[in-house]
């Protein structure tokens, strides 16, 4: 099969998989155990039925893993095996996206010009086509390096960036190292237009292992609160050249996102969405200049995001908005968020978008 052909059929493909697995998510919203997730391992739980005087029966049965990402239900085998983090294209010209709806995790990182860059982490799911795929940035490190030695994608870096993160606890993955995995779509225009499968790419991994939860997350039916909890229909992030805005669908028990004014959906047609929406502000620093993108690509700096430290952290889930903080030790350690009473923030089980403005930058909440 001609590689155009290979790429068409994988991602109508992965079109038709993901209006499955996107209708059993929201078929699923609000249905998982109470359990938090512990890195996908399952407990035993143990059952004793006494048959009569003297006698007893004991059954030992093993609990369903769920998914460290998500927290939902998950077989043995998904929860064992590793995340893969694919930075994904977020200009007009790279838009719809394919994939991105069927992310566990998503951040949303600025890039030069005040643009915006995503990276989305594949556990529960890994598509056959994702992308437009983009180059790799500094802020990548601290997004990837808390996941458990995960696959990190991406189409090539600078010669600044590219040392750091093959430095990192992480298997790089590019079109330059693993040119198999990766294909352009000839209808689109370049650079837009490099698409990966992700399985390829977790395939790659070593070692491999299970990412560890992020966040906690309650019990089904449990209403989202916190220090000061309250109603919040919905959230608009500024960054200096992209506007994220998400609304609240009780329905659907889900946040719809908007980019710069228009709704945002993928290739397949899917409207993108999440249980749960975090504003972290973080600092930005100048990492480098020179790069193919912003208003002025001959000189734009290229900002690197300070994740390790600590900061204010915004959360939304079920319809509310708890306001607290955010702190992380280091780079391989997992970021702490809590509420303004210094109390665990427990999430909605279900996929999480994590934007990443910077510090001072506007955040208009709907009530």
């Amino acid at each position: 099969m001609k590689p155009a052909a290979r790429l068409g059929a994988r991602r109508i493909a992965g079109a038709l998989a993901a209006g499955a697995v996107s209708l059993a998510a929201l078929a699923g919203c609000g249905s998982h155990p109470s359990a938090a997730p512990d890195r996908g391992r399952p407990r035993a739980t143990t059952t004793t039925t006494t048959g009569g005087p003297g006698s007893a029966t004991t059954t030992t049965v093993p609990a369903v893993p769920t998914d460290p990402l998500t927290g939902t239900k998950v077989s043995s085998r998904i929860a064992r095996r590793p995340a893969v983090v694919v930075k994904i294209d977020n200009i007009a010209a790279a838009l719809p996206q394919t994939g991105v709806e069927r992310a566990d995790v998503v951040y949303e990182e600025m890039v030069e010009g005040g643009l915006t860059r995503l990276a989305a982490v594949f556990q529960t799911v890994y598509p056959a086509s994702v992308g437009p795929v983009r180059s790799g940035r500094l802020t990548d490190e601290g997004i990837a390096d808390d996941l458990g030695h995960p696959v990190l994608a991406f189409s090539g870096a600078n010669g600044l960036f590219l040392p750091v993160l093959m430095a990192q606890p992480v298997t790089v993955v590019d079109d330059d190292n693993y040119p198999g995995i990766f294909e352009r779509d000839p209808y689109r225009v370049e650079p837009h237009n490099l698409y990966g499968d992700v399985a390829e790419m977790a395939a790659a991994d070593h070692p491999a292992g299970p990412p560890p939860a992020l966040w906690s997350f309650r019990a089904p039916g449990q209403p989202f609160g916190g220090a000061g909890s309250q109603a919040a229909a919905g959230v608009s992030v500024e960054f200096p050249a992209a506007v994220a805005t998400w609304t609240w669908d009780a329905h659907l028990g889900l946040y719809l996102r908007t980019q710069d004014g228009a709704p945002d959906s993928s290739a397949g047609g899917h409207r993108l969405a999440a249980a749960n929406v975090i504003v972290q502000w973080i600092p930005y620093v100048t990492s480098a200049y020179v790069s193919g993108e912003g208003p002025a690509a001959d000189g734009d700096p290229i900002p690197k995001g300070v994740m390790v430290g600590s900061g204010t952290a915004w959360f939304f889930s079920g319809g509310r908005l708890v306001k607290g903080h955010w702190s992380r030790s280091s780079l391989v350690a997992p970021t702490r968020y809590t509420d303004d009473a210094g109390r665990p923030v427990a999430l909605a089980r279900g996929r999480t978008w994590v934007e990443l403005p910077a510090v001072g930058a506007p955040v208009t909440t709907t009530p």
